[in-house]
Formats: structure tokens, C-alpha cells, sequence
């Protein structure tokens, strides 16, 4: 941990990466196109297999593959305002891009979140290859054989945008956590230094947290719309799954329902942790306290301590509530009560009847 000052050569390391970023970016019309055909395919494919038998379950299908279109296209009319997350002080946090401490985060997350593909792609090539044997044994045709190993290949791909979406809004959450440990290992460094506090350090580093701070605001604009739908999507289809699997057991249900469950832990742990880091820096900025000399860097602590304690940063849902550890803690309990009352309910629902 060392201190970097904004005037060294800045690094890009720090920025979204995946296939939705770099077209955001870019402005790159082609991948946007790919991407919408994707999407389209998706919904036209679950409105091609309506059953009117599972009229729910099908309607359900229908919103789960509109809902990712909406956000796709959402997200692409919306572009500006991601133009305004990343380039929002974007040279002077560049600068701290050479740090090590930074830069090991940086590649530890993005590895956990890049891991999300082949696993995913791992559990539609298993659902694949079972349904594939299914077809063969029911029609004993090679023919048929052919079509659906190469009708579950394409699948598998189309399939596969949604985690392109999972991969973006995390990658942006990520962007937003690095501006904290910015400022956790700028606060490291001067706890270890031996010289007295500098007041010009100690304003930059709040500085850099009100960047931070920025940085969030301007990435909870962006994403108002799309982690209510999002959160409804996900949270229902597991619901949903789980019922099924209940009820009659299906591989595809409990696929889905891994699938959501993957994506749901991985996303809101990035979100939450925003919150965490900003609070967390309460605990770094006090340690500091001890080498406060002077009534001027005394203020400066208690301005610091003031931003801090308020303890509202992070992303919300629809600027309403405001994602923390906490309130994950309590909506996973309730989600978790509500899963595990499902078996009750339906015995005394077919009791009745």
C-alpha cells in the first residue's frame, strides 16, 4: 500500500469489461444488434411454446424473457447516463489503478464474476444432454436426435444473454467498490506512516470519498429502473420453480431455480458491499484519529466522521430502500420463511379440497 497522487498516468484496468460495457462504450451498434435479435429470439421462443394448460407458467416465461429485453433496451436508450458513471472523475481515480492492492481486488472479482459463464453454460449442457436422451428414447429417430442436440446448442447460446446483463450490473457495482478501497488504502497508508498527519493528504482522501459517493449516485440513476424489475424477475422465478418442483418434479425447474439462485447471490452481495465500504471507512478514518495534532486536521476528522455516520450510500430500489447488508439479511429471511411455508400451504390447500 503505498500513496499515489492523480497526477500519474491513468489506467482503464478499473472499468466495466464485459460484452455489454464495451458496447455501451463504444457505441458499437453491431454487438447492441446481436444482443436485441438474442433477446427477441427469447421471448418469440416462450411465446412459440404457450401452453395453454400451464397458462401461468407460460405467461410467467413470456414476462421473464420480455422483462431482460426491457432492460436491455433500457439500458442501451440509456447510455448517456452510464457515459456519466464511468467518466465521472474518471482520470483522478485512474491514477490509483497502479496501486497492487487495487489492481488484486480488482482481478479477484472479475475472475468470480467471469466464472458465472461456464458455469452456467455447464448447467443448460446437462439439462441439454438430459432432454436430448429423453427425445431419442421417446422417438427412437436419429433424425430427431440431430435437431435437438443442435436446437439445445442454440438454445444454450441465446440463453446465455442474460447473463451478459448480470455481468454488466455487477462489473458497475465493482467500478463503484473500487472508489472505496481507494480510499481504505489511501487511509492503510497513512495509519502506517510514520510522519504526522498531513492535512492536504487527509482532504484528498475525502475528497476521493465523495467521489466515491458520486460515483454511486450516478450509478443508482442509471440502474432505477432496472433492479425492481430485475429483483421481480429473479425473485418470482424462483418462487415459481420452486412450487413446480413441489408439485411435480422437472429438471428444467430445478435448473432455472439454480440458475436464479447463482445470479441472485452474485448480484446483491455487489450491491450490498457498496454499502459496506462506505461504512467500513468509518472504523479506517478513527484509527487515524490518535495522530490528530492540529484544530485544523481535528476538523477535518469530524467533517469526515459527520459524511460517514450518515450511513445512506449505496444503491436503492426506486430511491426508496436503500440496499445493505442489513436488509439483505432480513428480505433473505423472509424470502427463506416463504420458501420453506410453500410445502405447508399446498398440503392444507389439498387437504381442503
Amino acid at each position: 500500500m503505498s500513496q499515489v497522487h492523480p497526477e500519474l498516468q491513468s489506467d482503464n484496468n478499473h472499468q466495466p469489461s464485459g460484452l455489454f460495457a464495451k458496447a455501451l462504450k463504444t457505441n458499437n451498434k453491431t454487438i447492441w444488434l446481436f444482443l436485441l435479435i438474442n433477446f427477441t429470439v427469447t421471448v418469440l421462443h416462450t411465446i412459440q411454446a404457450f401452453n395453454i394448460h400451464g397458462r401461468f407458467e407460460s405467461l410467467w416465461h413470456i414476462y421473464y424473457a420480455t422483462s431482460y429485453l426491457a432492460i436491455c433496451v433500457s439500458l442501451i436508450f440509456n447510455r448517456k447516463s452510464y457515459d456519466e458513471f464511468i467518466s465521472y472523475f474518471e482520470r483522478e481515480i485512474g491514477a490509483y489503478m497502479s496501486n497492487d492492492y487495487i489492481r488484486k481486488y480488482i482481478a479477484k472479482n472479475r475472475t468470480l464474476i467471469t466464472i458465472g459463464y461456464p458455469y452456467i453454460l455447464t448447467i443448460y449442457i446437462i439439462y441439454g444432454a438430459y432432454n436430448t436422451i429423453v427425445i431419442y428414447q421417446q422417438s427412437q429417430s436419429y433424425y430427431r436426435l440431430i435437431i435437438q442436440v443442435f436446437w439445445n446448442l442454440f438454445r444454450t447460446i441465446i440463453y446465455l444473454n442474460h447473463y451478459v446483463i448480470i455481468q454488466f450490473i455487477t462489473e458497475c457495482c465493482l467500478h463503484a467498490q473500487v472508489c472505496f478501497k481507494i480510499v481504505e488504502d489511501q487511509v492503510e497508508s497513512l495509519k502506517m506512516s510514520d510522519s504526522s498527519l498531513n492535512f492536504e493528504e487527509m482532504q484528498k482522501i475525502r475528497q476521493l470519498y465523495d467521489v466515491a459517493i458520486g460515483k454511486t449516485r450516478k450509478l443508482d440513476s442509471l440502474l432505477f429502473w432496472v433492479l425492481p424489475v430485475y429483483y421481480f424477475t429473479c425473485i418470482g422465478t424462483f418462487q415459481l420453480n420452486l412450487i413446480f418442483i413441489i408439485y411435480e418434479y422437472k429438471p428444467i425447474n430445478l435448473m432455472l431455480m439454480v440458475r436464479e439462485v447463482f445470479a441472485l447471490i452474485l448480484l446483491t452481495f455487489h450491491i450490498a458491499n457498496i454499502n459496506r465500504l462506505a461504512n467500513e471507512a468509518f472504523n479506517q478514518v478513527y484509527s487515524l484519529s490518535y495522530k490528530v495534532e492540529s484544530i485544523e486536521m481535528q476538523n477535518e476528522m469530524r467533517f469526515f466522521f459527520t459524511r460517514i455516520r450518515r450511513g445512506n450510500v449505496g444503491l436503492t430500489i426506486l430511491k426508496i430502500v436503500l440496499i445493505t447488508p442489513a436488509f439483505v439479511t432480513s428480505f433473505g429471511t423472509l424470502l427463506l420463511t416463504i420458501a420453506l411455508s410453500i410445502p405447508t400451504i399446498s398440503r392444507e390447500i389439498e387437504f381442503k379440497a
